[in-house]
């Protein structure tokens, strides 16, 4: 502010301007907030909720990878996501890290060596814990295998390799595109006598079918064109490829949109990242398998006509459903999260294999909290036709009205006071049925202290990994075209300031 004369530049020495760099920013630090912020109880809770470590203790924390790669340079990235709930039963998700990833392949053991880069407790986290595969990329996976799409990519590019070269270029053009050689979401050997349209290969198929093949290759030819804002008419055939508009049966077209539309709406409800969503999974399937084998509802609880107007379109039904269950299959913490969900305790739409199945892992759950041993619980009850609003309605629990109990078919006996049966037999009231129930179990920690402790961890588990693309799509508003030259390191700084910010 002084008038002075101009001088010459001061240069620092490496330590001085350090020093200066280190003053200054705890000078900003310390006008935004007042000194005594070290001894605000808040400081501690929010470092408490940082570090997650009474989330991790309690087994209610979950890390969430994937990979990504950045469409300018192509490099790959590995995103590590945690999603935990605290002390208050409150949802929280935190970006770990958004680094580069340089392993040779995709493979589980190639990330879990990324991964340890990152540090020794992340390693420690995911040592010996369980695998929870994404509910959206299985259901794609489905859709993928069902209309044959690897197969058909393999084959347009050995037809279109030149008989000299294919013998020196086959093997290698069909491993570098198929998604499924490097993937450890592999799909499970299949009954040929049980399955049939699953073991059915693309070049047995039968005519009809591959007609519908034929319809949905020549669809996405047309709308890929309109999408390039172009008009079919003007098109000039003699430098680009036709396309054959002739094979586009619009019975067919339309037995094809009314199950890919159901498919399109549960992978809609599961993304989701604003509260616990692994109980969407048994939502998700049962709508699935519910629809495909021709006993769905609608709103207003009456069946859904099945669409079979294309003599292929029975085909293509039945290996949806084939491979549903091939390729998902409900684990204990898919039914543990939807038991400990207000909504869906009783497990309706689920078999009594199931039913049984998760009460004996709940049960040994809080045997190991009281350090005691329970007995195997086992439970049925018949789905009721009812009237219901949305998706997630459709596969709520009777009204307890009904008087639908939860019997012990094996004839075992439990501990007197056993958490679980006072929590399956408890009239629970409307209000409390909302799509978050970690609020339920907070008003309830007395009532239930061992089951208030466990629903924590199944339900923090997200049943997709749509909040990891979340930090993609971020990532991606970072590498633009002009900043396409970011270190990797630089953007991870950049996502990590962003989301303190």
């Amino acid at each position: 502010l002084l008038k002075s004369k101009p001088k010459a530049a001061i240069t620092l020495s490496t330590t001085n301007s350090t020093k200066m760099k280190d003053e200054l920013t705890k000078w900003i630090c310390k006008s935004v907030r007042p000194f005594n912020i070290v001894s605000d109880t808040g400081l501690r809770d929010v470092l408490q909720t940082v570090g997650t470590r009474t989330a991790a203790e309690n087994n209610c924390l979950c890390l969430c990878p994937d990979l990504w790669s950045d469409k300018f340079r192509k490099v790959n990235y590995l995103d590590l996501t945690t999603v935990f709930a605290d002390k208050d039963y409150e949802l929280m998700l935190i970006d770990l890290s958004c680094s580069e990833y340089q392993e040779p392949d995709k493979t589980g053991d190639s990330v879990l060596q990324t991964i340890r880069r990152q540090g020794s407790n992340i390693l420690k986290a995911l040592k010996g814990q369980p695998l929870i595969l994404c509910f959206a990329h299985r259901i794609n996976n489905v859709l993928k295998r069902c209309f044959y799409e690897t197969a058909q990519r393999r084959r347009n590019i050995l037809a279109s390799i030149t008989p000299t070269k294919q013998a020196k270029r086959s093997t290698v053009s069909v491993e570098s595109t198929s998604d499924e050689s490097s993937s450890e979401d592999e799909v499970k050997t299949s009954s040929p006598l049980k399955y049939v349209e699953c073991n059915t290969s693309l070049s047995d198929l039968p005519t009809k079918a591959s007609e519908l093949l034929d319809i949905i290759t020549t669809s996405k030819q047309l709308v890929k064109y309109v999408k390039q804002v172009r008009s079919v008419l003007s098109r000039s055939t003699n430098t680009k490829p036709s396309i054959k508009l002739h094979k586009i049966n619009s019975d067919g077209l339309k037995d094809l949109i009314r199950p890919l539309s159901v498919f399109k709406d549960v992978s809609t409800l599961v993304q989701t990242g604003t509260r616990p969503s692994l109980h969407m999974a048994y939502i998700g399937g049962n709508k699935l398998e519910y629809h495909l084998n021709g006993s769905d509802a609608d709103e207003n609880g009456d069946s859904v006509p099945m669409d079979n107007r294309h003599e292929g379109t029975s085909f293509f039904r039945k290996l949806l459903l084939q491979l549903l269950r091939i390729m998902f299959v409900f684990d204990e913490k898919h039914l543990a999260a939807t038991i400990l969900h207000p909504s869906y305790r009783k497990l309706t739409f689920a078999t009594a294999y199931s039913k049984s199945i998760v009460h004996s892992y709940i049960r040994s759950e809080i045997a190991q909290i009281l350090g005691l041993n329970s007995e195997q619980d086992k439970a049925s009850s018949e789905p009721a036709r009812k009237k219901h609003k949305s998706m997630e309605d459709q596969f709520q629990d009777p009204d307890d009205s009904n008087g639908i109990d939860v019997p012990d078919i094996f004839g075992s006996t439990t501990l007197k006071n056993d958490e679980l049966d006072r929590y399956l037999n408890m009239p629970i009231d409307d209000v409390h049925k909302i799509s978050n129930p970690l609020p339920f179990w907070e008003l309830n920690e007395k009532n239930f202290p061992c089951l208030s402790l466990i629903a924590p961890r199944p339900l923090c588990i997200p049943v997709t990994s749509a909040s990891v693309k979340r930090s993609f799509s971020a990532a991606g508003l970072v590498i633009t075209e002009r900043q396409s030259s970011l270190d990797p390191q630089t953007i991870n700084d950049i996502l990590f300031c962003a989301v303190v910010y």
